[in-house]
């Protein structure tokens, strides 16, 4: 069941989730960027998401926190870091990409 209202925040399956890791801007970016391309490296993220370093890395500190994205680092020179989606990730991102399609085949 999905809990939005009245319930501290956003549950899903019993998970408790905070609201503004999945409504935020750069955050639904990410989810939606990873669910396309299956995980992406933190300059392509930066590339392709927002420019703020500083608004992508707590966008991806409160992924993380919320096991929505996993950060793989890479044993290469130079170090590289790597995202992708968890299950309930992909899961969150699929709704997103749902409303997404619902909300593009109707205009303002």
């Amino acid at each position: 069941m999905l809990c939005i209202f009245g319930c501290g925040g956003l549950s899903y399956r019993g998970i408790s989730l905070k609201m503004k890791a999945v409504i935020d801007a750069a955050t639904i970016r990410i989810l939606l960027h990873l669910s396309e391309r299956g995980d992406a490296r933190y300059s392509e993220l930066k590339e392709e998401v927002t420019q703020s370093r500083s608004t992508l890395a707590l966008a991806l500190r409160e992924l993380q926190e919320e096991r929505l994205i996993e950060r793989e680092v890479m044993d290469t020179r130079p170090v590289q870091t790597r995202y992708s989606l968890t299950g309930l990730g992909a899961e969150v991102a699929g709704h997103l990409s749902e409303i997404e399609r619902l909300i593009s085949g109707h205009p303002i």
